[in-house]
């Protein structure tokens, strides 16, 4: 099964910087989507930044999807279109700021498979 990755990417250096916090804590955080870190660094998907800062948003779907998905099934899933967000993708509709709690009904009634 082929996974969409939606790019760019930051270290967690950069993470850290956008985030506020030292560079320790940001592979602690579990709202937090990440690719990587096996034999290399793990890289942060910027998508769930704003110039401002964390998209707190995006973090309250990626900690309730992250009990049953790994990161890579989570970003493939906010990557493509859903039925129940009219056929928007969940990064779509976020980027739309439609409304978050239909974001979250579509994540448990038709999050990744």
């Amino acid at each position: 099964m082929e996974h969409v990755y939606i790019g760019h990417f930051l270290t967690r250096i950069e993470a850290a910087r956008r985030l506020g916090v030292p560079s320790q804590d940001v592979s602690e955080r579990d709202d937090l989507l990440r690719v990587g870190g096996t034999w290399l660094e793990e890289v942060y998907f910027e998508f769930q930044f704003t110039t401002l800062g964390f998209r707190d948003d995006l973090g309250r779907i990626v900690r309730e999807l992250r009990r049953t998905f790994d990161d890579v099934t989570i970003s493939d899933w906010l990557a493509q279109p859903n039925r129940l967000l009219r056929s928007a993708s969940p990064l779509q509709w976020l980027a739309s700021d439609l409304d978050v709690r239909l974001l979250s009904r579509a994540a448990t009634v038709a999050g990744p498979v």
